[in-house]
């Protein structure tokens, strides 16, 4: 993510996982997008940070997100 310059300086502040995700998607214009992409590729398996959501939060997320999913041929569309 910061190859090119220096990490930024809250990275080694103290924070939760919640409060990390926030800060480091904060402005990404792709942010629903990650996060979809992740819970349809690892659903409640999921790791890391993806659409400025922590683990917990999308492990919570995703029986939410399943049942709002269109059903097409048996699976979401």
């Amino acid at each position: 993510m910061w190859t090119c310059s220096d990490p930024p300086g809250w990275l080694d502040a103290p924070a939760s996982d919640r409060e990390l995700a926030a800060r480091m998607c904060a402005g990404c214009p792709v942010q629903d997008e990650c996060l979809e992409v992740e819970l349809r590729d690892a659903g409640d398996q999921t790791v890391g940070v993806w659409g400025a959501l922590g683990e917990d939060d999308r492990r919570a997320l995703y029986l939410h997100w399943l049942r709002r999913g269109e059903r097409v041929d048996g699976r979401l569309a």
